[in-house]
C-alpha cells in the first residue's frame, strides 16, 4: 500500500472516529469544564510566576494570602474538573442519543445524576487524599470518562428496555417526574451492577486503581540510563496518557524523582563546582525543549491555529491560550480544542514531542547546545527558558527550530480538523434547513435555537454570528436581485430582493435558516427594516438604468407585520430613500395571511393606498381561504414552484388555471415561480400566463450584474433612459410633498389619507 493510500485510509478512519458519539461527547464534555480550566490556570501562573523577582514581587503587595488564595482557586478548578467533565460527557452523550434513537424517556440530567453516582462508587475512597485525586484533573480524569461512558450508555439502554419502564402516566403528575419513575429501575439496577464491580476490584486487592496502574507504569523505567531511548519512551508513555486525559508527568512522578530531577541537580551542581554537566536528559530538558506550551509541544499547534486557522473563533480561542502556553500552562488548549481523545490531533499530539526531543538530543551530542544546566521555573516563558537554563543562545535557536518542524507537524492535522468541523457543519445546516423548509409555510415555527444536541448549538452559534453581523453592519449581509420577465413584451418589469448571508466559517447560509434565525434570537424586525431600505435605496439609485414603472420586491415575515409602527417604518424608508411608493411591493407569504390579526391587515390596507403594491407569495400551498383574496389589497399572486412539476392527470395545470381565471375576474396579477426549463415555460404560456420568475431566464443577481443583464434582455431597454431622465425629478417632487404631509400628520391614520 502506497504512502498516500495509507494516508487517506488513516484521515477517512480519523473522519469517522471524530464523528463517533462517544468522541463528540467527549469534546463536548471537556469544554464544559473550560471555564474552570481557565481559572485554574491563571491561579497557576500567579502561584507559580517565571520568575523569581516576580514571585517576590507579588509576595511584597500581597504578602502570603495570596498564595492560600491561589492554592484554593486551583483546587476549586482543577480539583473538581474531573466531576464537571463527567457531568458534561453524561449530558451531551444523552442529547446524542436522543438523536440517534429517539428516545423520549431519556433526559441529560437524570443520566448525569445516575453516572455521578457510578462514579463515586467506583472511587469511594479509604482517605481524604484519594477521594482529591480522584477529582482532579491531573489525577481522575480517565476514570470519569470511562465510568461516565460505560455508566452512561448501560444506563440509556437499559431505559430503554419495556420491561424496566415503571408504567406511570403523566396525568396528573409533573412530566418530568413521570420520565424519573419510569426509567427508574434502570438507574437502580446500573448503580447496583457498578457497586458490583467495585466488590471484584476489592476482592481481587486492587481498590485503588490510580495508584494501581502508577506503580504499573513507573516500573518500565526502573534502572534507565541516560540515552536517546529511555527519553523517547519516556515522552511517548507521558504523551499517550495526556491523551486519555491522565497527567503523564504526575503519574510518572517516580521517574521524575528518581531520575529527572537528579539528573538536573547534578548538572546545576556541576555548572557551579565548574565541572561539565553529565546528563543530556533531565526534568529541564523535558520543561524546556519537549513540552514548549505544556504537553505536546502545543506552542507550536498555538502558532498554526494563529496564522493558519480559517475560523475566527479558534483563532480567538488560540489568542487566549497563547499567554498560559507560553509559560507551559496548556490545560486551556487540552480541554478547549480540545486535544483529549481527540482522535484528529492523536498523532501530532504524541509525534511532536518525540522529534523534538530528538531536535534537542541532536544538539546536545554535537555541541551546537549546551546542557540544561542552570536553576530554571518551569514557567519561564519559551526562548527566554531556551537561554536561561543553558546559559547561551543556541538554546533559543534551538527552541525555535523545534517550534518550526512541530508547527510542520501539526499544520496538516489542522487542516484535516477544520475539514471534518466543515463537514459536520454542513450536515447540521442541512438538517436544519429540512426543517426550516419543512415549517415555512405553518404556524407555528420551531424555535431553532431550543433544539437538543448540535443542531441547537449551531443555531445559537449562527444566530450569535447574525446579531453580530447586524451590530457590525458587516458585508456578510446583502442582497441578491431575481428579474421578473413578461414575455408577451419582452421586458424585465421587476425584480425580487432576495436576502444572502455569506457566512465567513460556512459559506452561504440557506435564507430559509437565515430568516427563522432571525426569528428565533428576535431580530427579523431589524433584518427586516434593514432589507427594506438596502432594496429601496438600490431601486432609487437605478432611476434611469431602468424603466419607469420597474417595481422592486421586497420580503416580509408575519412578525414583522404584527408591529404596530410597521407602515410608519416602510413610509419612513420610503422618504429616506426617495422611492416612490408605487414603485415598492410588499411579498408576504400565504401563511401570513392565516393570522387573524386586524392591524395587520390595516397595515397592508393603509400602505396599499398609498401606493405600495401588495403580493400574496408561495400560492397553492393550501393554506389560505380564498376569503382573504376578497379582503386582503393584493395587486399580484405568485404561484408557488411546488406547482410548476408536472402530477397526475395535470392537476397543477388544472389549478394554475383556475387560479390565472381567479386573477381575471379579482383584477390581480399572477407571476409563476420557479421556472427553470423551456417546458414548463411552454406548459404555462399555454394556460395563459405571461409573467415569470425563475432560474430559466436568470438566477438571483448581484447589483454589479443587474443592469448589464437588463441591457442584454431588453434591447429597446435605451428608449427607457430619457424617459427615466425626466421622470427623476418629477418622482422627486412626489416623494417630497409626501414627507411634507407625514410630518404634518399628527398619526398614522392621517397619513393614509395623502394622496400619491
Amino acid at each position: 500500500m502506497s504512502i498516500v493510500n495509507y494516508g487517506m485510509r488513516l484521515v477517512d478512519l480519523t473522519e469517522q472516529l471524530s464523528q463517533r458519539s462517544f468522541f463528540v461527547a467527549v469534546q463536548r464534555g471537556l469544554s464544559l469544564a473550560l471555564p474552570l480550566i481557565m481559572v485554574g490556570a491563571l491561579a497557576l501562573l500567579v502561584r507559580f510566576p517565571p520568575f523569581v523577582w516576580l514571585q517576590s514581587f507579588l509576595t511584597d503587595i500581597f504578602g502570603p494570602h495570596l498564595n492560600v488564595m491561589c492554592d484554593n482557586l486551583i483546587a476549586g478548578t482543577f480539583g473538581i474538573a474531573s466531576l464537571v467533565a463527567l457531568f458534561g460527557f453524561s449530558t451531551v452523550l444523552t442529547d446524542q442519543y436522543i438523536q440517534e434513537h429517539d428516545h423520549r424517556r431519556a433526559n441529560p440530567t437524570i443520566t448525569a445524576m445516575v453516572v455521578i453516582s457510578c462514579f463515586f462508587i467506583i472511587v469511594a475512597p479509604n482517605d481524604d487524599t484519594t477521594l482529591r485525586s480522584a477529582l482532579s484533573l491531573s489525577e481522575g480524569l480517565l476514570v470519569a470518562l470511562l465510568v461516565a461512558a460505560t455508566g452512561g450508555s448501560l444506563f440509556l439502554k437499559l431505559a430503554q428496555l419495556k420491561f424496566l419502564q415503571l408504567p406511570l402516566k403523566a396525568s396528573g403528575h409533573d412530566p418530568l417526574v413521570g420520565d424519573v419513575f419510569a426509567i427508574m429501575p434502570a438507574g437502580m439496577l446500573t448503580i447496583f451492577l457498578f457497586a458490583a464491580v467495585k466488590a471484584v476490584f476489592y476482592a481481587i486487592g486492587s481498590d485503588n486503581i490510580a495508584a494501581s496502574f502508577d506503580g504499573m507504569l513507573s516500573s518500565l523505567f526502573a534502572g534507565a540510563n541516560d540515552n536517546i531511548g529511555f527519553a523517547i519512551g519516556y515522552v511517548f508513555l507521558t504523551q499517550v496518557l495526556w491523551f486519555f486525559g491522565i497527567h503523564g508527568p504526575n503519574l510518572l512522578n517516580s521517574v521524575q524523582d528518581s531520575i529527572l530531577i537528579p539528573a538536573t541537580n547534578a548538572n546545576i551542581d556541576a555548572v557551579v563546582n565548574g565541572a561539565e554537566p553529565l546528563f543530556t536528559f533531565s526534568s529541564q530538558f523535558f520543561d524546556f525543549f519537549v513540552r514548549m506550551g505544556g504537553s505536546g509541544g502545543t506552542l507550536s499547534l498555538i502558532l498554526v491555529l494563529l496564522f493558519v486557522s480559517k475560523f475566527t473563533n479558534i483563532r480567538r480561542f488560540a489568542l487566549i491560550a497563547l499567554f498560559p502556553a507560553l509559560c507551559n500552562v496548556n490545560e486551556p488548549l487540552l480541554f478547549g480544542i480540545p486535544l483529549v481523545l481527540n482522535p484528529i490531533y492523536a498523532i501530532p499530539f504524541i509525534l511532536t514531542p518525540i522529534v523534538q526531543t530528538v531536535i534537542g538530543y541532536t544538539a546536545i551530542v554535537f555541541d551546537w547546545m549546551p546542557h540544561t544546566s542552570y536553576n530554571t521555573m518551569w514557567t519561564t516563558p519559551a526562548l527566554i527558558s531556551g537561554y536561561v537554563s543553558t546559559g547561551s543562545f543556541s538554546g533559543v535557536i534551538v527552541q525555535l527550530i523545534s517550534l518550526m518542524v512541530g508547527a510542520a507537524i501539526y499544520l496538516p492535522f489542522v487542516k484535516l480538523s477544520e475539514r471534518v468541523a466543515l463537514q459536520r457543519s454542513k450536515q447540521v445546516l442541512r438538517s436544519l434547513l429540512d426543517k426550516a423548509e419543512s415549517q415555512e409555510n405553518s404556524q407555528p415555527k420551531h424555535q431553532y435555537i431550543n433544539l437538543r444536541g448540535e443542531e441547537g448549538r449551531i443555531a445559537i452559534a449562527l444566530a450569535n454570528d447574525l446579531e453580530m453581523a447586524l451590530e457590525e453592519n458587516s458585508d456578510e449581509i446583502y442582497l441578491e436581485y431575481q428579474p421578473q420577465i413578461n414575455i408577451l413584451n419582452k421586458q424585465v418589469f421587476g425584480a425580487e430582493a432576495l436576502l444572502r448571508w455569506n457566512h465567513q466559517q460556512y459559506g452561504r447560509i440557506a435564507p430559509p435558516i437565515t430568516v427563522a434565525l432571525a426569528e428565533d434570537a428576535g431580530l427579523i424586525d431589524e433584518i427586516g427594516l434593514k432589507i427594506l431600505e438596502v432594496a429601496c435605496r438600490q431601486r432609487a439609485s437605478w432611476y434611469g438604468y431602468v424603466p419607469d414603472d420597474f417595481v422592486i420586491s421586497v420580503n416580509v415575515s408575519p412578525k414583522q407585520l404584527l408591529k404596530p409602527d410597521f407602515d410608519r417604518k416602510v413610509l419612513e424608508i420610503l422618504m429616506k430613500t426617495g422611492l416612490s411608493p408605487k414603485l415598492l411591493e410588499l411579498e408576504i407569504t400565504e401563511s401570513t395571511a392565516l393570522l387573524p390579526e386586524v392591524h395587520a391587515i390595516g397595515a397592508l390596507t393603509k400602505l396599499h393606498g398609498l401606493g405600495v403594491k401588495i403580493a400574496l407569495d408561495d400560492f397553492g400551498m393550501g393554506h389560505t381561504s380564498l376569503h382573504y383574496l376578497r379582503v386582503l389589497p393584493f395587486d399580484t399572486v405568485k404561484i408557488d414552484k411546488s406547482l410548476t412539476h408536472y402530477s397526475q392527470d395535470n392537476i397543477n395545470d388544472h389549478i394554475v388555471k383556475s387560479i390565472v381565471d381567479l386573477g381575471q375576474t379579482l383584477n390581480f396579477k399572477l407571476i409563476i415561480e420557479g421556472i427553470e426549463t423551456e417546458e414548463q415555460l411552454d406548459r404555462f404560456c399555454s394556460i395563459g400566463c405571461d409573467q415569470y420568475q425563475g432560474y430559466l431566464f436568470s438566477k438571483p443577481l448581484s447589483v454589479a450584474q443587474f443592469v448589464p443583464f437588463l441591457s442584454k434582455m431588453m434591447p429597446t431597454l435605451s428608449q427607457a433612459f430619457s424617459v427615466g431622465d425626466r421622470a427623476v425629478p418629477e418622482l422627486r417632487n412626489g416623494i417630497s410633498a409626501l414627507e411634507t404631509q407625514y410630518h404634518d400628520a399628527r398619526s398614522v391614520q392621517d397619513i393614509t389619507k395623502v394622496a400619491v
